[in-house]
């Protein structure tokens, strides 16, 4: 049995961590911290991997049938669902905020498209065309 409890100790330690992660993934994304969030990306699909192997290992143990038996295992299975829960809320909450951030930047891109666009062919002073947007810098009164 001791096998078998130290994979669900695994298991709730990577949830914990993983729950670290992306509540720091949430701070990152608030302050477009774009560097910090390849960071925890990478750290967070390690231990997704990790999870999922550990996952592997309990499906195809020969013991499982105690973690719905014994009684401490049980509540430890109840503890890792409750903290798996969690963290697709939270990571349920980060995709929230990377669609707005991405709405965000796409109204962005075509507002300065268009201010491009609508001041890309101008004349200067001397009836020339000119490309080159200056959005009246050069104005002189």
């Amino acid at each position: 049995m001791s096998q078998i409890n130290d994979i669900i100790e695994q298991q709730l330690d990577i949830l914990s961590r993983l729950k670290v992660i992306i509540t720091e993934e949430k701070s990152a994304l608030s302050d477009q911290n774009a560097d910090l969030l390849l960071t925890l990306a990478g750290n967070k699909a390690k231990l997704l991997d990790s999870l999922n192997r550990n996952d592997e290992v309990l499906s195809n143990h020969n013991d499982k049938s105690l973690l719905t038996m014994d009684a401490q295992l049980s509540v430890k299975v109840q503890q890792a669902k409750s903290l798996l829960a969690e963290c697709q809320q939270l990571n349920s909450e980060n995709t929230s905020l990377i669609e707005l951030n991405i709405a965000s930047m796409n109204r962005l891109s075509q507002a300065l498209q268009a201010s491009r666009n609508a001041s890309s062919m101008t004349y200067n002073g001397k009836g020339k065309t000119s490309t080159i947007s200056t959005l009246g810098n050069d104005i002189k009164a």
